[in-house]
């Protein structure tokens, strides 16, 4: 009885620890606003793709900007808030809230974004460097006069 109680002492012990291990990634505040021409750029999901393949670094970490065109970043797998400092692709993309599927065609209908948001905003030529103590100035704003732009929606 004594042998299964450490037996059973020390695998609560292990299981503990990965538990602990997997959810100490380091993640740090990161928000920002997203304007267009200088306004607030509203409902434009922002992904922050990690450049390092290390396993320490979650890959991918998200927000949505709200009526004021500000965001705050999530890890995409665990909801945990912030990001892991480093370097990230950025990737922005307008979502359609009234998007609805449409049961003949199996498709999704979405809106045209009202933003014309540079081809740019979702190739992955975007980059930011999360500092180690995070950032409230995770920005990114557009002029439409000056690029080529395509309108990337999403749903």
């Amino acid at each position: 009885m004594k042998n299964a109680k450490t037996l059973f002492a020390s695998l609560a012990l292990a299981l503990i620890t990965i538990t602990v291990a997997g959810c100490g990634i380091k993640t740090v505040p990161v928000s920002g606003k997203v304007t267009v021409d200088g306004v607030p750029a509203e409902n434009i999901r922002v992904v922050f793709q990690a450049d390092s393949t290390s396993q320490n670094v979650p890959p991918v970490a998200i927000g949505k900007t709200d009526k004021d065109g500000v965001f705050s970043l999530s890890l995409a797998k665990t909801k945990k808030k912030g990001a892991a400092p480093g370097n990230y692709a950025v990737f922005l993309v307008w979502q359609d809230p009234d998007a609805e599927e449409n049961p003949i065609e199996g498709e999704t209908v979405a809106k045209e974004s009202p933003y014309k948001l540079p081809t740019k905003a979702n190739s992955g030529e975007l980059r930011f460097e999360v500092p180690a103590k995070g950032t409230k100035e995770a920005n990114f704003d557009f002029d439409s006069s000056e690029e080529n732009y395509t309108v990337p929606v999403g749903v």
